[in-house]
């Protein structure tokens, strides 16, 4: 295994405790300082505006400078806008801060995903995507559960956030070493979205939809719902913990099975899984419930990554991963409005409800489109 492979992963697991930290400790100072839904859902959609925009031109700057300067600055860029949000209070500051952010963030991942399926093959791309994303959720558990800190001041989670990525800035900065992703130098053509799999997009955006809706909605759903900060910090843990355990092993199976069908599974089962909670009355039946999801949810993302990686020329890998990226984007700009909007329609299941409706879509959808194959 190579050296940049274990620093891609130590990194993005390091890096992790700040991205889960900083966006749901921004939602519940919002929420508590008595913002309106509105203002707290179109805040966290701004910062998944920039992963949209910028998305599409991180695969080509990758072609063009390579990995390791796209990656450094990422996350320079991500430092910063962590430590910037000392300033959360300030809204209209807070709007330009959350984009800036969202193009770090988007650098970052695509750099590492890159990287990772650079030194993947068809036999353990699916283990690998599952190592990188469950580190990711290890790191983001971590965050989640230091959410506490803001008894001692609402600045401190966004200091220990911007000094976390600037760990993670110095190690990769240091022992990171650049790599050649073409073997042979080669004229890099543009790859047209259209060539991209609609399986691929879908699964990425749906993925995105849900991981930027739970970080609005769970934490509006708990203090709407008399439980206190602490439970909200519990529930969100247990969200992304269950991506540790359970995730793994579905992307390993990955490698095994048609990656069409098994995206197919998981709608399924998280359209039952979703409406559980909307019978759920207490605090420990949450727990359970968030963690099963949590371990399914972003198998849409891994399992789709790995289906985009087998379908797509191998030399368009990287903007394949731009795409990828992108769409995940235009997922997270709707999720935070609509989390948002559906807890003031109804605080006890109407998230729920909704989730559970669109991973049925997805399975009719693509059970249709591949028999009207």
């Amino acid at each position: 295994m190579r050296k940049n492979f274990i620093l891609a992963l130590v990194g993005i697991g390091i890096g992790g405790i700040g991205f889960g930290l900083i966006a749901p400790v921004t939602v519940m100072l919002l929420e508590q300082k008595g913002e309106p839904s509105m203002i707290t859902g179109s805040v966290t959609m701004v910062g998944y505006l920039g992963v949209v925009m910028f998305s599409g031109y991180a695969g080509k700057l990758i072609d063009r400078l390579g990995v390791k300067k796209i990656l450094l600055l990422g996350l320079f860029i991500w430092m910063l806008g962590a430590l910037l949000h000392l300033f959360w209070y300030i809204i209209p500051l807070l709007y330009p801060i959350k984009f800036f952010m969202g193009i770090g963030g988007t650098f970052v991942f695509v750099s590492t995903e890159v990287m990772i399926n650079y030194y993947s093959n068809e036999t353990n791309r699916g283990r690998n995507i599952g190592l990188y994303v469950v580190l990711l959720s290890i790191g983001i558990a971590i965050g989640t559960l230091l959410i506490w800190t803001t008894k001692f001041g609402s600045w401190v989670p966004f200091v220990i956030g911007s000094s976390i990525m600037l760990i993670v800035l110095i190690i990769q900065s240091i022992f990171f070493e650049e790599i050649n992703l073409y073997k042979e130098k080669i004229v890099i053509n543009k790859m047209p979205i259209s060539k991209m799999p609609l399986m691929s997009l879908i699964s990425s955006a749906v993925y995105g939809l849900f991981e930027s809706s739970v970080i609005v909605a769970l934490p509006l759903y708990g203090l709407r719902n008399n439980f206190s900060s602490d439970d909200v910090s519990y529930f969100l843990a247990a969200f992304v913990t269950g991506g540790i355990f359970l995730l793994y092993l579905i992307s390993l199976f990955s490698d095994r099975v048609s990656k069409y069908k098994l995206l197919l599974y998981i709608s399924a089962a998280l359209g039952i899984l979703f409406i559980v909670p909307v019978a759920a009355k207490s605090f420990s039946f949450l727990i359970v419930v968030f963690f099963i999801i949590g371990g399914i949810v972003p198998a849409f993302y891994s399992v789709g990554l790995n289906y985009t990686v087998e379908q797509v020329d191998k030399q368009f890998i990287a903007q394949a991963n731009g795409y990828y990226v992108m769409m995940y984007g235009v997922g997270t700009i709707a999720g935070p409005l609509i989390g948002a909007f559906l807890v003031d329609l109804n605080k006890e299941y109407g998230y729920w409800i909704f989730a559970s409706a669109l991973c049925y879509c997805f399975y009719l959808i693509f059970n249709f489109y591949k028999n009207g194959d």
